[in-house]
C-alpha cells in the first residue's frame, strides 16, 4: 500500500523526467525523493524507472502507473482547493460564476439593480470560460451562476433570465446588408468560438456548417465572445455572436446583421445550488426569479 506522498512523488519524478527537479518542486531533498523511489519499487516488486547515464526511462509499468497517479494528485488538487475554499471564503459575498461576456454586460446590470434595493450586498465575480463554468458550477466556491443554456438539474434552481439569438458581427469595410445568409460571407475571415458553441445556442453553430456543407474561411480562434467582438472592434474578421454581447458592439466600426438561413436561439440562465444556507443567496436569486 502507498501514501499520497509516494504517489506524489512518483508523479512529479515521472513527470519532470528527473530527481532533482521533483525533489525542488516539492521542497525535500534529493536523496529523500530517490529513497522514496526506492521503497516505493520494493513495495510494489517492480522497476518504476530505468537509468540510463543521468536520465531516467519509464518501465512499462511505469507508463501505466503513471496515469492511475495523475488521477491522484489531482484528486488531492482538489480536495486541498474545496479544503482551503471552506476555510478562507467569505459568507458576506455572494458569489457569481459567469462567463467573461456576461460579466461585461448582464451581470453588472443585475448587480446595480438589486443594489440600489439592497445597498449593503456584497459580490464576487468569478470569470470561467464556458467549460470550466459547466464543470465547476456545483463547486463551493460558486453560490450562483450566470451562463448560457444551462440544463435542468434535480439538485439545483434554475431560471431563465433571458432569450435571444445571435447575429453576424462584421467588420464596417466589408459592408455587409442588414441580412444576409451564412454562405454569401463564407469568403470573408471567419472568427471561430471554439470553448463549446454549443452550450451558447440550442442548436450548435459548427454542427450547422459541417451539416449544410459551409466551409467558412477560418482565421481566428478564441474560446470567448468578449474577445472574439473585440477583435472585430478593432477593425477586422467576422462572427457568429449573442446579441447580448454584441451590445459592447462599437457601432461606428461594424456592421452587425441579421442571419436568414437560422437564428441561433439561446438562454441565459441562473443556477442556484439547492438548499443554501446563506440568506442574502438566496434574496438575490429570488430577486433574478421575479
Amino acid at each position: 500500500m502507498l501514501s499520497s506522498k509516494q504517489i506524489e512523488i512518483f508523479y512529479q519524478v515521472y513527470k519532470n523526467n528527473s530527481v532533482t527537479i521533483a525533489a525542488q518542486i516539492l521542497s525535500i531533498s534529493q536523496p529523500s525523493v530517490s529513497k522514496t523511489l526506492k521503497i516505493v519499487e520494493k513495495n510494489i516488486g517492480f522497476k518504476l524507472f530505468q537509468r540510463k547515464g543521468k536520465k531516467l526511462i519509464p518501465t512499462d509499468e511505469g507508463d501505466a502507473l503513471f496515469e492511475h497517479a495523475t488521477i491522484v494528485t489531482n484528486q488531492i488538487k482538489n480536495f486541498n482547493y474545496i479544503a482551503n475554499i471552506y476555510k478562507t471564503r467569505s459568507s458576506d459575498f455572494i458569489n457569481i460564476g459567469t462567463t467573461p461576456s456576461l460579466s461585461e454586460n448582464l451581470v453588472p446590470k443585475l448587480i446595480k439593480r438589486y443594489k440600489d434595493i439592497n445597498a449593503d450586498a456584497k459580490f464576487n465575480i468569478i470569470n470561467l470560460n464556458s467549460i470550466d463554468l459547466i464543470e465547476d458550477r456545483y463547486k463551493p466556491d460558486l453560490d450562483i451562476t450566470i451562463c448560457f443554456n444551462a440544463k435542468d438539474d434535480l439538485s439545483s434552481n434554475n431560471i431563465v433570465l433571458k432569450e435571444g439569438v445571435h447575429k453576424l458581427v462584421s467588420a464596417k469595410k466589408y459592408s455587409l446588408d442588414k441580412h444576409i445568409n451564412i454562405s454569401d460571407v463564407k469568403h470573408l475571415p471567419y472568427i471561430e468560438i471554439t470553448n463549446l458553441l454549443s452550450l451558447y445556442t440550442k442548436s450548435s453553430i459548427m454542427n450547422y456548417l459541417i451539416d449544410n456543407n459551409l466551409e467558412m474561411n477560418f482565421y481566428l480562434k478564441t474560446d470567448s465572445y468578449s474577445s472574439a467582438l473585440s477583435i472585430i472592434n478593432e477593425g477586422t474578421g467576422i462572427a457568429i455572436i449573442d446579441d447580448t454581447t454584441l451590445k459592447k458592439a462599437d457601432i461606428e466600426k461594424v456592421n452587425i446583421s441579421s442571419i436568414n438561413d437560422i437564428d441561433f436561439e439561446y438562454q441565459i440562465n441562473a443556477v442556484m445550488k439547492k438548499n443554501i444556507p446563506k440568506a442574502d443567496v438566496n434574496n438575490f436569486f429570488n430577486y433574478l426569479a421575479q
